[in-house]
């Protein structure tokens, strides 16, 4: 049976690219892929990486339309999504591990996107799915405490935005962006000090116009009512990065052709600034799904914003006024 093929199915297959803007089987491979690489990267073994965990000999193979690594984990999260009738990024990691167990019913028996169906991911094994097994409790048991943490927090969705904001992690390390960002107005000045760059009357007016320390209005961006702290600064901060770019991009470059100090530290902090628009979305999606405005915002907020989140949010508002401070710098000098 497709499930793509049900009235039910349809609708829900609707929502997800409402949402999203891909279906849920391009959602679900999507999120389970980050998952599976964040695994991957982790020191499973005393320090060894876990090389090869979806590489070494699954086991008898049976003609099951799905596939190991990142495909089987995210046939569980659309299965798991599909039967709870929500997003995939709602599904909470806890129900995911249940098709994992021993003695759990073959995924490929039940309703199955037509994707997988149709052959798109091949051939897969039982094996890969208790390998999943292993990616998801990895997921549900960080290193870091977790004591003060909900179940309700422990979905896809938070826990991936929990990974993407994570230092230690390759695909999550802003702090890398933050700094080349930094360098570059260290960079711009010394330039400045040693009269090897002259700022035009374009780039001065250009400092002296960009207002960036103005805190945002309560609410900004979000419907709903009083939005999250959280999310009122990260809209902010988007939007900012959005207007920094457009401001690089309307100055002139230099005889070389490439960009002038001061567009290369404007193209750098919207880098940092735009890091933020994927999470933000997502959260504005959950804040303006409430039926009714939470009670208590804050506490809503602790549910969906990882900490790392808040802390990459914070860093990236540093570094927003240390350009400010800059850019004032630059207009009166």
């Amino acid at each position: 049976m497709d499930a793509d093929a049900e009235p039910g199915a349809d609708r829900w297959e609707t929502r997800h690219r409402e949402v999203y803007g891909c279906g849920a089987w391009e959602r679900a491979c999507r999120q389970g892929g980050l998952m599976v690489a964040w695994y991957q990267e982790q020191d499973l073994r005393f320090g060894a990486p876990a090389a090869g965990l979806f590489a070494s000999d699954p086991g008898p193979r049976v003609k099951w339309p799905w596939g190991s690594g990142p495909h089987t984990l995210g046939l569980l999260l659309w299965r798991t999504a599909y039967d709870d009738g929500v997003l995939v990024d709602e599904v909470a990691l806890a129900d995911v591990v249940r098709h994992c167990e021993p003695g759990a019913a073959p995924v490929a028996a039940g309703p199955m996107p037509a994707a997988a169906r149709t052959g798109g991911i091949a051939v897969g094994s039982a094996e890969a799915v208790a390998r999943a097994g292993r990616v998801l409790h990895a997921h549900l048991t960080p290193d870091r405490p977790r004591a003060d943490r909900g179940t309700a927090r422990a979905t896809v969705g938070y826990r991936v935005r929990e990974i993407l904001a994570t230092p230690d992690w390759d695909r999550g390390d802003w702090p890398e962006v933050i700094a080349r960002a930094r360098q570059a107005m260290r960079r711009a000045d010394d330039l400045r000090e040693q009269g090897t760059w002259l700022l035009d009357g374009r780039e001065r007016s250009l400092c002296g116009r960009l207002s960036l320390d103005r805190e945002p209005a309560r609410g900004t961006g979000a419907p709903g009512g009083d939005a999250p702290e959280w999310l009122t600064r990260a809209t902010h901060l988007v939007g900012l990065g959005d207007v920094l770019a457009t401001a690089a991009d309307a100055l002139p470059g230099e005889d070389g052709g490439g960009r002038g100090p001061l567009a290369q530290v404007l193209e750098a902090t919207a880098l940092a600034c735009s890091g933020l628009r994927d999470s933000t979305e997502e959260v504005r999606v959950l804040w303006a799904a409430e039926p009714h405005g939470p009670r208590d915002p804050a506490d809503w907020e602790r549910s969906h914003v990882p900490d790392a989140l808040r802390v990459r949010t914070e860093e990236t508002r540093d570094l927003v006024r240390t350009l400010s401070a800059f850019l004032w710098v630059l207009a009166c000098a």
